[in-house]
């Protein structure tokens, strides 16, 4: 029996010490054992880490029974007798051997969704997951006697059901198989034979698990003594699973079956796609494996379009950019850049652009690498290296097609951005998209690339700049006050900072403890006006651009995030990890938040001084400097 937690959350962690405290505090009452004991047990807890009643178990000072009320009342669960329990194959199945064995758990009852579990450790958070990754229950658990739930597996469990084997065969349960729809009926692999094989319901397990928590990707990691399934759920990898170092290669063989890849070459790289019918929709797999150390790894991209909305109004554009979207791809001609990060959502809102626009009077093609989302109404053209089709010569057989709307998937050398300049110019609406940090910073960006200065100011209409901030999970959501540290960094002032209902998930099993679920996106739009146009051309800065684009109505990323965290969809340290930090810190003005020209000595809006100049040789002063370093003269 396990008397603490071994990964507490973040409220059993402020509770652990005074739990372990009081522990022996009961004990000591109860004159179970002695205070010279409880001493001699906190300092071997103080060396080694484990807990105080696992200590006093070892050493013989208490039993199991002793420490059962206590632990009880402490932790505020039930306790089951296990030694009174008859456990049905049906339910055995439930959990497989080696999580029994592993965790010191064994299956109660399943009530629905909800499987009650009896465990040695009932705040092992880490175990709690694994099992309601392999089940697909809700685990809600009980507290029992650790030799009790020994005795019980070895009594219960058959031994020759022991080991990976089971965890396969039977940790999958009722899993469904993923059924190949007719652009892969190539890969027919999946016979009836393949499907009854253990480590082909693991990989439908996993998928499976994967589409359930809406995983962006699936990594499959090698690893001694054993690999790691991850999943990169809402823009970050949580681990999922634990897979013996023996069956990794299977289950990378299985992975390269689907994606019709070579699965005798293990030492060079390998990509390729499937789609597949899992939980009732159609998904798109893109499979990339690469040999490591360990062995190969493999990562599945999971392209689910039914998983994603294509409205405009869902993505998380505020009334005001979302007016000015409408507007941009309202016109007949021009070019209408989406840019960020990869990962940042570029192209959902294309997706989304599209769809609004698409109309059975307009022709609208993409040439994009990969087409990722197969779309109704959209006449769409993947690149291929391997023949030579670039995005170059797709658009330039594209314009040849009568279209009305193009969207290239990227800009990725001057000549298809030339070629894509020259079609917005000749009465097409282009849509495209860059990497880059911000908005004015994406014509700095084409101008580095090649385009002529007068081209940019002529085709370019619009520009939208995002990144995609997790949302506080609705069901543990509580209020809470926004980290200062991050909003300096951030360059948010005090004055910016009030007036918010600030947020924090404080972890459930809906959120997988980790207090978000769900993306939203933080935009950046700037319509080129007529000023901005000029100061194009006129060579000006990407902040000169920048603040004339804020005094025209522009609100910045960082803007656009503090709003959604005043409402509490998501937090400063959100936005704190999603955006550069030392940018904002460096052109926010201290007092009022404005952005400002890194050049300025004091803000023109709120009079703050922004840096300490010596009066003596004219250089810039740091803080804390009693004299110029330069010059010698003091200041104070």
């Amino acid at each position: 029996m396990e008397p603490g937690a071994k990964k507490p959350s973040k409220e059993a962690k402020g509770t652990e010490p005074a739990s372990r405290s009081r522990l022996g505090e009961f004990l000591v009452e109860q004159e179970l054992i002695t205070a010279q004991v409880l001493q001699e047990a906190l300092q071997e807890q103080r060396q080694s880490g484990r807990r105080i009643g696992e200590i006093l178990l070892d050493r013989g000072h208490v039993t199991e029974a002793q420490l059962i009320p206590f632990l009880t009342n402490r932790l505020k669960l039930p306790y089951t007798d296990v030694s009174t329990l008859v456990l049905r194959s049906d339910q055995l199945n439930l959990i497989p051997e080696t999580l029994a064995r592993k965790y010191t758990v064994l299956p109660v009852r399943l009530d629905g969704k909800r499987l009650d579990v009896v465990m040695a450790d009932p705040m092992d958070h880490e175990a709690i997951r694994d099992l309601s990754f392999v089940t697909g229950c809700q685990v809600s658990p009980t507290l029992g006697s650790r030799s009790q739930i020994q005795d019980a597996i070895q009594r219960f469990y058959s031994r020759h059901l022991e080991g990976a084997g089971r965890l396969m065969a039977k940790g999958v349960g009722q899993t469904t198989a993923p059924v190949l729809t007719p652009r892969s009926q190539e890969a027919s692999v999946l016979d009836a034979d393949a499907e009854d094989a253990p480590v082909v319901q693991l990989m439908n397990l996993i998928m499976r698990k994967a589409i359930q928590l809406g995983a962006s990707d699936i990594h499959i990691e090698p690893g001694v003594p054993e690999g790691t399934v991850r999943f990169r759920l809402d823009g970050l990898l949580s681990d999922q699973l634990k897979v013996p170092v023996a069956l990794h290669p299977a289950l990378v063989s299985r992975m390269k079956i689907l994606g019709r890849l070579d699965i005798a070459e293990r030492r060079l790289p390998q990509d390729g796609s499937v789609r597949v019918k899992l939980e009732g929709r159609e998904v798109d797999l893109r499979i990339s494996t690469i040999p490591l150390q360990h062995g190969e790894k493999a990562v599945l991209r999971v392209l689910d379009a039914t998983s994603k909305s294509l409205e405009l109004e869902d993505i998380g554009l505020n009334p005001n950019d979302l007016k000015e979207v409408h507007g941009l791809i309202t016109r007949h001609k021009g070019m209408v850049v989406v840019t960020g990060p990869t990962g940042s959502g570029k192209t959902t809102t294309l997706y989304g652009i599209l769809n609004r626009i698409k109309s059975r009077t307009t022709n609208i093609v993409t040439v994009e690498d990969p087409v990722e989302y197969h779309y109704p109404g959209l006449n769409q053209m993947q690149v291929n290296a391997d023949i030579d089709l670039t995005f170059a010569k797709g658009l330039r057989s594209i314009l040849r097609q009568d279209p009305d709307m193009v969207l290239v998937g990227e800009i990725r050398d001057a000549e298809t951005a030339e070629i894509a300049c020259r079609a917005a110019l000749t009465g097409h609406l282009v849509f495209t998209t860059l990497h880059t940090n911000d908005a004015p910073s994406t014509i700095t960006r084409l101008l580095d690339i090649g385009v002529p200065r007068y081209l940019v100011a002529s085709v370019v209409i619009g520009i939208i700049a995002q990144r995609l901030v997790r949302v506080v999970c609705r069901d543990c959501k509580a209020p809470a006050q926004p980290d200062t540290g991050v909003a300096t960094a951030l360059g948010l002032s005090a004055v910016s900072l009030a007036g918010g209902q600030y947020a924090v998930g404080k972890g459930c099993a809906r959120c997988q403890e980790t207090g978000y679920k769900g993306r939203t996106g933080v935009f950046e739009t700037l319509v080129l006006d007529a000023r901005i146009r000029d100061l194009i051309l006129r060579g000006a800065t990407e902040e000169d651009i920048r603040i004339a684009a804020q005094e025209s109505g522009m609100r910045i990323l960082v803007e656009d995030g503090l709003e959604k965290a005043k409402a509490g969809i998501t937090t400063i340290e959100e936005l704190g990890r999603i955006l550069e930090v030392s940018e904002y810190a460096a052109a926010n003005c201290p007092g009022c938040g404005r952005h400002l020209n890194s050049e300025y000595r004091f803000c023109p809006y709120c009079r703050a001084v922004l840096r300490r100049i010596c009066t003596g040789c004219g250089r810039p002063l740091l803080s804390g400097w009693l004299a110029c370093a330069h010059c010698g003269q003091e200041h104070q």
